[in-house]
C-alpha cells in the first residue's frame, strides 16, 4: 500500500464539462489524461508533475460489480479535499478573483491551530484551503 501516493478522485454526477472547466479555469489544474468530454480526467499542478487529482463520471462506477449509486444527491458531506497554502490570504483572493465562491472569508480556528476557508466545486464537493503547513 502506498498512502504517500494517495490522490482524490471526484465522482461527477451532474455536469462533467462544468467540473472540468472549474478545475482548469478557476483552480488552474492541467489535464494530464482525458478531456472535457470525460469520462475520466487526471490533473496535475504543472505539466511535468505527476497527477494529483482526478474526476470520473459517477455513472461509470457501476462497471465495478457490487457498486450501487446513491439513491439521491442529498447525501451530506463525508469528504473534504484539503489544499495547503503558504499564503492563505493571497490564495483566497486569487481563487475568489477567478470566480470561486467561498462559504466565507478565511477564519482562524483556534482549536485547529490554523486559518481555513471552504468552497465547493460545481458538484457540491467540499474543499478546504488552509495554512496548516507548520502543523
Amino acid at each position: 500500500m502506498h498512502l504517500d501516493r494517495m490522490t482524490t478522485r471526484i465522482l461527477v454526477r451532474k455536469n462533467y464539462g462544468v467540473c472540468f472547466d472549474f478545475y482548469t479555469e478557476k483552480l488552474g489544474l492541467i489535464p494530464v489524461w482525458g478531456d472535457r468530454s470525460g469520462p475520466y480526467t487526471s490533473f496535475s499542478v504543472t505539466s511535468d508533475a505527476p497527477p494529483c487529482f482526478a474526476i470520473f463520471l459517477g455513472e461509470n462506477m457501476t462497471m465495478y460489480s457490487g457498486y450501487e449509486q446513491p439513491v439521491d444527491h442529498a447525501q451530506s458531506d463525508t469528504v473534504a479535499s484539503i489544499i495547503p497554502s503558504d499564503n492563505i490570504d493571497e490564495d483566497y483572493q486569487k481563487l475568489k478573483a477567478a470566480g470561486v465562491e467561498f462559504l466565507g472569508e478565511p477564519q482562524y480556528i483556534e482549536d485547529w491551530y490554523m486559518t481555513c476557508a471552504y468552497f465547493r466545486d460545481p458538484e457540491g464537493n467540499l474543499f478546504e484551503l488552509n495554512d496548516a503547513t507548520s502543523v
